[in-house]
C-alpha cells in the first residue's frame, strides 16, 4: 500500500494528527490528495471579532 492510498484511507483529523509522521513526503500538489485533505481538516473560522484588545486607558500597544 503507498503512502498515498494509505493518506485517501484515513477518515478523520484525529488519525491523520496520529499518523503525522507517516505522511511527511506526500506531494500536495497532488490534486486528489489536496481534495481529501480539504476534507478532512479543520476548517478555518470566518469570526470577525477582535481576539485582542488594548486594556482601556493603558495607553500601551501590543504591538510595539
Amino acid at each position: 500500500m503507498t503512502q498515498k492510498e494509505k493518506f485517501l484511507g484515513i477518515s478523520t483529523y484525529e488519525e491523520f494528527d496520529k499518523r503525522r509522521d507517516e505522511f511527511r513526503g506526500l506531494s500536495i500538489k497532488d490534486q486528489e490528495i489536496r481534495a481529501h485533505a480539504a476534507a478532512i481538516f479543520p476548517k478555518v473560522s470566518d469570526s470577525k471579532e477582535e481576539l485582542y484588545k488594548n486594556p482601556v486607558g493603558s495607553g500601551k500597544k501590543l504591538w510595539e
